[in-house]
């Protein structure tokens, strides 16, 4: 079964390299943000404003933080898992690192809309 979730915000508390990081996020093989760019530059306390609606299967889901390089390959920095039922409502998820010796830590704010796609949030 289908359901409408909300990625709301990214809160980075400590980026993954010391110049910000480049990040981007891919679910399913896919990017599916920033929209219109190659990333999202970010440091300590930045909040990222994703604002981005999906349709998704109901049980756990997974979207990757991801930091683009010029020079080498993306980073597969970590993942947040979260499970998606029929209980609207706001939740917040911690990044699980993936690449190894990283310090980077992330945060998403991330919502279950309504039925009808709309915020449960007044």
């Amino acid at each position: 079964m289908k359901q409408k979730i909300k990625l709301s915000k990214i809160h980075c508390t400590l980026p993954d390299e010391i110049d910000k990081d480049e990040m981007y996020l891919k679910m399913n093989g896919e990017k599916i943000w920033p929209k219109g760019s190659i990333y999202y530059r970010v440091d300590t306390g930045d909040v990222a404003p994703v604002d981005l609606t999906l349709e998704v299967q109901q049980g756990w889901n997974e979207v990757e933080l991801w930091d683009f390089d010029y020079l080498s390959r993306n980073d597969f920095l970590g993942k947040f898992r979260f499970k998606v039922d029929n209980n609207p409502g706001v939740y917040t998820n911690t990044m699980e690192l993936v690449e190894k010796n990283s310090t980077a830590s992330y945060v998403l704010d991330w919502e279950i809309l309504n039925e009808e796609g709309e915020s449960v949030e007044s």
